[in-house]
């Protein structure tokens, strides 16, 4: 039996003179089954007045008050040869609240939904979505932290775990990659720089170009494992320098000749991601808020100058601005495409590249800038930008070959997220509608950040509320195990 959990319910109505509320809250309105072998399902039903009664729609379906608060659903087998649905119907006085039922075909078989809310710091997904990797921290018996890396082989949702490693050894920190042939790299607070551990526990430390003073964060990886891309500095006070390795040895990217507000460079320049190709790598220009975002494209055996992603919408206005003493100083406004330490934002061949346009104009008192921000994505292979601007502040997730666009909504904390089909310019619906039509199966609310050439592999991130607050946890799709 698989029933899958999409919201807490609630339906109300209040009597003449508004003394009395009568309510029915149910725990699970939309249920979903196998086409055969389900076992019996429990709903936790509250109702006021406490009496309740249920109806099923459907001959098909059985459902019965088998508690004060518990519904009981059981279906039979369907031997029909297509899906079926059908709606139970609660009743408390006059409050009724619908509970959809979904059963598939014979053949019919559920993706995998399965969160990865033991992790710590977020979880990666491998370019062709073979494996998930992150890091579990629990506490020794002498009230130190101790840190377990993890790598899950989705085709099997098996789990291999190491360690786990005392803080003095390793003090994990961030998840940024694993490799499809299952080399994780997560970095280290304690000794900087990152380790690499592969399914076997073997572990070592990425190294950086002769000659640098600083251990490197790797970022993402190609699909054939042969390319990854992340940064460094040469020297402590010195410049980010963007980095790829070949087969494990480490050279420099270009840099641009100037930051992204036509200044010198003061901070450097990260990449950060790689298509499963291994043809485009994109960065940033991480400068305090002036992270403006760059791409490379593979030229020959190597990799060409860098260049603006969405510079067809790219334009600089020099101003001035000024203190709140009154001194003035000149500033460069520009409206272009940011982004952060996002490391999912490429489609697969690298002919997208999904990012955030902003735009800055000075405040009443020219002080500082106000700024708007928009979900956009940019066509590598046109050099065009499409800026959505149908949701208000948005930022551009992620993105597929094929031009489906994933956005979250707001910038900061975000919590949910629309589909977008850039060439015909068409909402595809929230996050949840999307999964829904595509996966067969209900999930909680979030965004996508990942999914895997094929389509068969998705990662995702929810909000999760629990007694120590809100927290965001990541989840995959994956398909069926094979019986």
């Amino acid at each position: 039996m698989l029933a899958l959990l999409a919201c807490v319910s609630f339906a109300s109505c209040t009597t003449g003179g508004g003394e009395e509320v009568q309510y029915v809250k149910i725990g699970q309105n939309l249920c979903s089954f196998l086409a055969e072998g389900n076992q019996p399902l429990e709903i936790d039903v509250k109702a006021s007045p406490a009496e309740w009664t249920v109806e099923a729609g459907a001959t098909w379906v059985k459902a019965e008050r088998t508690a004060d608060r518990t519904l009981t659903v059981t279906v039979e087998d369907n031997d029909t040869g297509s899906e079926r649905s059908a709606v139970l119907t609660v009743t408390a006085g006059q409050a009724v609240q619908e509970i959809g039922i979904r059963q598939l075909a014979a053949d019919g078989a559920f993706a995998r939904f399965r969160k990865l809310d033991t992790f710590s710091m977020g979880a990666a997904m491998s370019p062709s979505g073979r494996y998930a990797g992150g890091f579990v921290i629990s506490i020794a018996p002498d009230d130190s932290y101790q840190y377990s890396p993890t790598i899950v082989d989705l085709e099997t949702d098996e789990w291999h775990q190491f360690g786990p490693y005392p803080e003095s050894v390793y003090a994990l920190h961030q998840t940024m990659a694993v490799t499809d042939q299952g080399l994780l790299f997560i970095s280290d607070g304690q000794h900087g720089g990152q380790i690499a551990i592969d399914i076997t526990g073997d572990i070592f430390v990425p190294e950086s170009p002769a000659g640098y003073e600083h251990l490197p964060e790797v970022q993402g990886t190609s699909a054939d494992g042969k390319y990854w891309v992340g940064y460094a500095k040469k020297t402590t006070g010195g410049l980010y320098y963007p980095l790829l390795w070949i087969d494990g040895a480490a050279q420099e990217l270009s840099l641009p000749e100037k930051n992204y507000r036509e200044e010198e460079l003061r901070a450097g320049v990260m990449a950060r991601s790689i298509s499963a190709n291994g043809e485009v790598i994109y960065g940033t220009s991480w400068d305090n808020s002036d992270y403006g975002m760059l791409y490379w494209r593979k030229e020959g055996a190597g990799f060409g100058r860098p260049q603006w992603v969405g510079k067809d919408v790219r334009k600089i206005t020099p101003t001035v601005l000024q203190y709140p003493d009154g001194t003035e100083y000149d500033y460069n406004l520009v409206n272009g495409c940011i982004c952060t330490a996002e490391l999912t934002k490429i489609s697969t061949s690298g002919k997208w590249i999904a990012t955030t346009y902003r735009t800055e104009v000075p405040s009443a008192n020219n002080q500082y800038t106000e700024c708007t921000y928009r979900a956009a994505f940019y066509n590598t292979e046109t050099e065009t930008t499409v800026i959505v601007e149908d949701y208000g502040e948005t930022s551009g997730a992620h993105v597929t070959d094929d031009g489906i666009a994933f956005i979250g909504i707001g910038r900061l904390g975000i919590s949910s997220g629309k589909v977008y089909d850039l060439n015909t310019h068409t909402d595809l619906g929230d996050t949840q509608d999307w999964v829904y039509d595509t996966y067969g199966i209900v999930i909680p609310g979030g965004y996508i950040n990942h999914i895997s050439a094929d389509g068969r592999y998705v990662l995702g991130t929810s909000a999760q509320s629990s007694a120590g607050g809100t927290s965001f946890i990541n989840w995959y799709i994956a398909p069926p195990r094979a019986k």
